[in-house]
C-alpha cells in the first residue's frame, strides 16, 4: 500500500527484483502489492496507475513470474503482462492510453494484454496503442503509433540532482580554514538553493524544457478521436454499405458520407449528383452519368429501386 506520487517533480523507483517505474508530474501510483521470495512462483507485484504518465519496464532477472504481475490502470483497465516495456498514461477524468514499446533491438518486448468488463485486446507489436473510456468500455482496436524510444525517454527522463560545487567567500572565511577544512560528506546537495537567480541567468538550447506540454495525454485525446471516427466508419459498414467505399472512393469517384439518420452519396463529375437515403433503409441505387455506371446497395439493396441517369 506504498503510495509513489508527484507534484512538480518526476520520480524513478526499482523494486528489489529490478523492476522499474517512471513517473512524469502529477501522477500517482499505488503498490496494491509486493511480494519478493527467493522463488520466483512465490513472488508477485500489483500495481494501480491512478493518475498521471508513467513508464513500466518488467524485470530482466525474472524473479517475478509475469502472470503474477498485474496492472491497473486507474478504474478502466487491468493489464496482463509478458516480459514487457509499456507506458500507461491515465487522465482524471478516466481515460486510460497503453502503448507497448520495442526493446534494445527495435523489436517488441513482449506482448501484453489490456481488459475492461466488455472485453479485451492484446498489444504485441512496438508500439502498438490501445485507449479505454472506463471499465465499461470495449478497449479500441490497437493502433501503431509514429513514435520513437527517444520521445518517450525524452518524455519521461528522471535525472539525478544536478551536483554544483561548494563555493566560499575567502574574505569572510577565518583565516584558519581552508580547503582540507571542509567535510564533503556533511554537505547536502539537496540543501543548495537551485533557484538561486544568478545560476539562472545563462539559458541555452538544452535548457529548453520540450517536456512543458502533456504529450501523451495529448496524444490520448487525439486517438480517441480517431477512435471515434473509425467507430463511425464502422457503423456505416456493418449496414452493408456496397459498391464504393466509405469516404472518396477514387474508383466510383463517389463520396460517402453517414449520419445518425441516413447515408449520403455525392458526386461530381461533368454533373453533380447528390443523393440521401434513411440508414436502416435496403436500397440499390443506379447511377449513370454521361456512360459511367456505378451500383450502390445499402443494407443488401432489396426493398427500394433508385435508378439516376445524367447526359448532356
Amino acid at each position: 500500500m506504498d503510495k509513489l506520487e508527484t507534484a512538480a517533480g518526476r520520480m524513478g523507483v526499482t523494486f528489489r527484483d529490478e523492476t522499474t517505474i517512471r513517473l512524469t508530474e502529477n501522477s500517482t501510483v499505488i503498490v496494491d502489492s509486493f511480494i519478493f521470495d527467493p522463488n520466483p512462483s512465490n513472488s508477485s507485484m500489483a500495481l494501480n496507475f491512478v493518475k498521471g504518465t508513467g513508464r513500466f519496464i518488467s524485470s530482466k532477472s525474472k524473479r517475478i513470474k509475469k502472470e503474477n504481475i498485474k496492472i491497473r490502470a486507474g478504474n478502466s483497465a487491468v493489464v496482463g503482462i509478458r516480459g514487457t516495456d509499456l507506458t500507461l498514461t491515465v487522465k482524471d477524468t478516466g481515460e486510460v492510453l497503453v502503448i507497448l514499446l520495442p526493446n534494445e533491438f527495435g523489436e517488441s518486448s513482449g506482448e501484453i494484454v489490456v481488459t475492461t468488463a466488455l472485453g479485451s485486446v492484446v498489444l504485441n507489436k512496438p508500439y502498438q496503442a490501445t485507449t479505454m473510456y472506463n471499465l465499461e468500455s470495449v478497449p479500441s482496436n490497437p493502433v501503431i503509433l509514429d513514435l520513437t524510444l527517444d520521445q518517450i525517454d525524452n518524455y519521461l527522463i528522471v535525472s539525478p540532482p544536478e551536483e554544483k560545487r561548494l563555493e566560499t567567500n575567502e574574505s569572510s572565511a577565518t583565516a584558519s580554514s581552508s580547503i582540507l577544512d571542509t567535510d564533503f560528506l556533511e554537505f547536502d546537495d539537496l540543501d543548495a538553493d537551485v533557484l538561486d537567480a544568478e545560476s539562472e541567468l545563462e539559458y541555452t538550447e538544452l535548457d529548453i524544457d520540450y517536456l512543458a506540454t502533456n504529450f501523451l495525454e495529448d496524444l490520448l485525446d487525439v486517438i480517441q478521436e480517431v477512435d471515434e471516427l473509425s467507430k463511425a466508419s464502422g457503423a456505416l459498414a456493418k449496414q452493408g454499405l456496397e459498391g464504393t467505399s466509405i469516404g472518396y472512393d477514387s474508383d466510383t469517384q463517389i463520396s460517402s458520407f453517414v449520419t445518425d439518420s441516413e447515408v449520403k452519396l455525392i458526386r461530381e463529375v461533368e454533373g453533380k449528383l447528390q443523393i440521401q437515403v434513411s440508414k436502416d433503409s435496403s436500397t440499390a441505387i443506379s447511377i449513370d452519368q454521361e456512360g459511367k455506371v456505378n451500383q450502390v446497395r445499402v443494407n443488401g439493396g432489396t426493398q427500394s429501386y433508385i435508378n439516376i441517369k445524367q447526359g448532356s
